[in-house]
């Protein structure tokens, strides 16, 4: 009869677990199936919780009572259930795709294979964790599709008679690459992937999915966390001409150190070898590579000559003013798009339709009527001027929207949850964000994976900053009410959900 009991209970584990398990391959999901990544978010967040499964299966292992092992496995799935609803979230929900549903199927089937063990219910809940990796690592078939459906649009690029227009940087990649499509169709059927597709499959996917015959330049993100990235894209998709944002230190998880990722971004450069590439000479690092380029190379800059430049830069009337200098020649223009860094995204783009024959008149008329780009301190106007620059954040990025901010008038205030993925300079960099925060009259700081780093910084600064917590945007919008009409709210960066 005991026995029986213990089978039941294993049988209604083996049904919660498969519940369980859409959890876990969420969040290998929002890790984009990294297993580095995926697991350190567990023993950053829930380690304890595994710990204590771990005890509880030692004890079942050397205590075999019969009365033992049921009161562990009913007391196992009590808890179990407990902890997997807690961590549930509806920001960003988990796709269901061909590739989860197989990875889901095996998981389960794993879980069967190891049902009719007695102690089952605590090692399952040991093991979870691992079950999607092992699923993924199982499967061949999505390695097997990923690599034929790679190469088929490699293939397809090179059979085709486009010119591929290849973008890297740390950050401002997409903001060029929209500036840029603007310029070239002035002139030139261009094609241009959406949003911020930057990896081999997502960028396989959009050419397999379209006509390449229709176009004369298509215009390409190339993104990197780790070196060899740069140069593989490279190699796959080719690249006849380079522009290189900047270098800053972003996915410092994975690069390490910010000299990795100057040598990822380095890549395209080298890869290019004779034909034209783009560099902004207000960053150090791309400093350096153009330098190292022995030809067909042209700088930008905002605060020196070169060979296209800005000055003058002002922010008045909710609008960007310089004056660009290009071949002895200044013209006076205006933008939508606000903040110095746009002006440099707008010079890095001019720079290759000008040198890619787009009339010089035709480039000015669309820099006055360029239009924002979601989440890219885009400006919202409402009862408030809201910039939602949420899209993604560095401190170097930060530090210009911020410029922007300071630059308006009446009340304002900033929410933001931090800049991650810093390695181990993450606390020092959310320190600084904090201290460059201070200045203002609002700080509301998002969930707790920076809270303290933030606070600290701002602190040190002794300001009047007055400092709210908030455990997500839906409950920092309640303080939104503390500005008046025409005071200004910065959207600073959105962390994935996982993260708290």
């Amino acid at each position: 009869m005991s026995m029986i009991m213990v089978y039941i209970i294993n049988l209604i584990s083996l049904f919660s677990n498969s519940i369980f398990i859409e959890n876990y391959l969420h969040i290998y999901q929002l890790r984009d199936y990294n297993t580095k990544r995926y697991l350190k978010f567990f023993s950053k967040n829930r380690i304890f919780y595994y710990i204590f499964c771990v005890i509880l299966l030692i004890i079942q292992l050397f205590f075999k009572n019969l009365l033992t092992l049921l009161s562990i496995n009913l007391i196992m799935i009590v808890i179990s259930s407990l902890y997997h609803f807690s961590f549930n979230s509806n920001k960003t929900p988990l796709k269901y795709t061909k590739k989860i549903v197989r990875i889901y199927v095996i998981s389960v089937f794993i879980m069967l294979a190891l049902s009719p063990l007695k102690f089952y219910p605590t090692l399952s809940n040991v093991l979870l964790i691992f079950v999607p990796i092992i699923a993924n690592f199982i499967n061949p078939y999505d390695k097997i599709k990923n690599f034929q459906y790679i190469k088929s649009a490699s293939e397809k690029v090179k059979l085709s008679s486009l010119k591929i227009i290849a973008i890297t940087g740390s950050n401002g990649k997409t903001s060029v690459k929209n500036i840029l499509y603007e310029f070239l169709k002035i002139k030139y059927k261009v094609l241009v992937t959406p949003k911020s597709y930057n990896t081999p499959l997502g960028i396989a996917k959009f050419i397999n999915e379209s006509d390449l015959s229709k176009y004369d330049y298509l215009i390409l993100e190339y993104g990197a966390r780790h070196r060899g990235d740069i140069k593989k894209l490279c190699k796959t998709y080719g690249a006849n001409y380079g522009i290189i944002t900047l270098v800053a230190p972003q996915h410092l998880e994975s690069f390490h150190t910010i000299e990795n990722v100057f040598r990822a971004k380095s890549e395209l450069s080298e890869f290019l070898k004779t034909d034209l590439c783009i560099y902004n000479l207000d960053n150090l690092y791309t400093y350096r590579m153009y330098c190292k380029k022995a030809t067909l190379k042209i700088g930008t800059s905002i605060y020196s000559r070169a060979d296209i430049f800005a000055s003058n830069i002002q922010i008045k009337n909710l609008k960007t003013y310089f004056k660009l200098h290009i071949k002895n020649q200044i013209y006076e223009l205006h933008t939508d798009l606000l903040g110095r860094h746009n002006v440099t995204n707008i010079l890095l783009a001019f720079a290759l339709a000008y040198n890619l024959n787009v009339e010089v008149d035709s480039l000015l008329d669309c820099v006055k009527n360029l239009k924002f780009i979601p989440h890219r301190l885009e400006l919202i106007k409402n009862r408030i001027n809201i910039l939602d620059d949420s899209y993604n954040c560095s401190l170097a990025s930060a530090k210009e929207s911020l410029y922007v901010l300071k630059q308006l008038k009446n009340q304002k205030m900033i929410v933001t949850p931090g800049i991650i993925e810093g390695g181990k300079n993450e606390f020092n960099i959310n320190y600084k964000l904090g201290q460059m925060c201070s200045r203002f009259d609002f700080l509301i700081i998002v969930g707790k994976h920076n809270r303290n780093a933030i606070i600290k910084g701002a602190k040190s600064k002794n300001s009047k900053c007055k400092i709210i917590l908030a455990s997500s945007l839906d409950d920092a919008s309640k303080y939104f009410r503390l500005l008046n009409d025409d005071d200004n709210l910065l959207l600073l960066n959105d962390l994935p959900d996982d993260y708290n």
